[in-house]
């Protein structure tokens, strides 16, 4: 026998197992002894023995803490980022909740495991929003290595999300956290909902937006219940490649697909109202450094006017028009609004456009007007979640480095009424730019009684970048959670008509232009997603703090039988 052995049998006759001492005694053991003399009957799901010895054994910079904490959690946030639109290597999104898991079980302390979830959301967010960077470079006129400083500086800060719910899985009990960690991860996500985040860009669930078959559960939980399912059956996996965890892992897999298919199962049909109306989306393609040429404007309008006409002369009765499709303010240019007027009421259509809103206050507001063939609709809609560090961050505007980005004024005022927009035969909820990823905000327009959403936008900003793409994938989930007819007009693509089932039935692709038809039908009637709002975030609320509770009774109960 070695000696390294020898000293392992004399470790295990001299002290009594580790599950009969208080927890102070075992932290006093561990750090007394190497890591050689560790008893063999340890376990990495005992809690306070396992991580008292990794507290000792594995610092931050070791080979050991590379290998089980550091690289799972790069990994993890990279594999989520390369599973959304754009690469879309949807399998991917399975491995982001077991190699985090991995990172949080192998820390041996809650700082540690705070920090590699803060590894992994970081890594996730400079993949998956590469494309800040040409938009900060090309357009905000930035540095290329301040450009890429900006993209470091926004994904350290959405991360923190990451990093919460890292540590409270930590702070569960080792069996535990599979089981909290999907819970903890979407009620911490949650919070870039709201101030001071205000980004809910890119669920989970936007990783499967692109397979109707698997957004069938949608109306019932909506894209936080799929969401929520992704991330158990990762953790699920994770748990049944370690002994002591294969039962509870293959019950959280089992719990996630029966609950899954149980939503789908009970999920309403979507519940037409009236005849099928002909919709026309215009794509113009028109690139951002020409829409803001005072010389091509007219050439711009012109373009637009001629492919409208299209539109109506194959039977349009709706026609969207992408946000920016023409330089002009339809409430300071006069010549522009009687030709938009004269349009609609010659071809006896509706128009749907964007313009610079303007108060009686003189204010700014990113505005849809609806141009009917008896005039302009007396309700406008104002947006009312305005782009972070584009529309609304007030010093923003002052440096020269940010005119490309805020040409029109230095922020615009939020707006706060989510009443649609009717022509008649349709009740129409907007969603300017990325108001569409706020599954909230369309959820209160259907519930004011919008019979089908369109979004209209200008991705022109980010080129052939994954952006586009995983824009349009985050409104097919809004299609699927309302049961709405969901219409896309925007100026560069992705322009796209998406089914109350999340069926993308037409699209047109960046960098082309033209005119996308189709027949939609109005539909009514009210999801259980849209009825009782996000209902699945306060289940997964109620979860982490059952999953902390536990934890804190099991080792309260440990530790007073072990004082007996």
């Amino acid at each position: 026998m070695t000696r390294e052995g020898w000293l392992r049998l004399c470790v295990s006759c001299l002290f009594p197992p580790v599950s009969q001492r208080s927890g102070a005694q075992r932290t006093r053991l561990y750090l007394r002894l190497p890591l050689q003399a560790v008893p063999l009957h340890t376990s990495p799901w005992e809690e306070i023995s396992y991580d008292a010895r990794v507290r000792q054994n594995v610092d931050g910079r070791s080979a050991r803490a590379w290998l089980h904490v550091w690289v799972p959690a790069a990994l993890g946030g990279a594999a989520l980022a390369l599973a959304f639109p754009g690469p879309g290597l949807t399998p991917l999104v399975f491995l982001m909740p077991a190699l985090v898991l991995e990172a949080v079980h192998g820390a041996g302390s809650g700082r540690r495991a705070l920090a590699a979830g803060w590894l992994a959301g970081t890594v996730q967010w400079i993949v998956a929003a590469n494309w800040v960077v040409p938009v900060m470079h090309n357009f905000g006129h930035l540095p290329l290595a301040l450009a890429v400083a900006c993209l470091v500086a926004m994904a350290a800060i959405l991360a923190t999300t990451w990093a919460a719910a890292a540590w409270v899985t930590w702070l569960a009990q080792p069996a535990l956290r599979p089981w909290v960690f999907p819970a903890a991860w979407i009620a911490l996500d949650a919070l870039r909902r709201w101030t001071p985040y205000n980004f809910p860009w890119n669920p989970v669930a936007n990783a499967c937006a692109f397979d109707p078959s698997l957004l069938g559960s949608l109306p019932v939980w909506g894209a936080t219940g799929l969401s929520w399912a992704i991330l158990a059956a990762g953790a699920g996996a994770w748990a049944m490649t370690r002994r002591p965890g294969r039962r509870s892992g293959a019950l959280i897999v089992g719990v996630a697909t029966v609950l899954t298919v149980i939503m789908s199962l009970v999920a309403p049909h979507p519940r037409p109202e009236g005849p099928a109306v002909a919709v026309a989306a215009l794509q113009p393609g028109t690139p951002v450094s020409l829409k803001w040429d005072p010389a091509a404007a007219e050439k711009i309008f012109g373009q637009v006017l001629a492919m409208s006409r299209e539109a109506a002369d194959r039977g349009a009765t709706l026609i969207a028009w992408p946000e920016g499709a023409v330089p002009y303010t339809l409430e300071r240019d006069p010549a522009y609004r009687q030709a938009v007027t004269s349009f609609a009421r010659r071809f006896q259509t509706s128009i749907v456009l964007n313009s610079i809103g303007i108060d009686p206050d003189g204010a700014y507001a990113n505005s849809a007007y609806l141009v009917t063939p008896g005039g302009i609709s007396p309700h406008r809609y104002d947006k009312i979640h305005l782009v972070p560090f584009g529309e609304y961050v007030p010093f923003f505007g002052k440096f020269a480095f940010a005119r490309g980005l805020v040409r029109e004024v230095g922020h615009f005022t939020p707006g706060h009424d989510v009443s649609p927009l009717d022509d008649g035969r349709l009740r129409l909820g907007m969603a300017i730019c990325f108001e569409i990823v706020f599954g909230d905000h369309v959820a209160a327009e259907v519930r004011r009684g919008a019979n089908v959403i369109v979004t209209i936008s200008d991705d022109g900003w980010y080129g052939y970048s994954w952006a586009p793409h995983q824009h349009f994938g985050q409104a097919v989930l809004r299609a699927a959670e309302t049961r709405r007819w969901v219409v896309r007009a925007a100026l560069t693509g992705i322009s796209g008509f998406i089914s109350p089932e999340g069926r993308v039935t037409a699209r047109r692709g960046v960098g082309t232009s033209g005119v996308l038809m189709h027949q939609i039908r109005p539909c009514g009637g009210l999801t259980p997603r849209v009825r009782f709002g996000d209902w699945w975030l306060l289940v997964c609320l109620s979860g982490t703090f059952a999953g902390l509770v536990i934890s804190w009774r099991q080792r309260r109960d440990r530790a007073s039988r072990s004082a007996v």
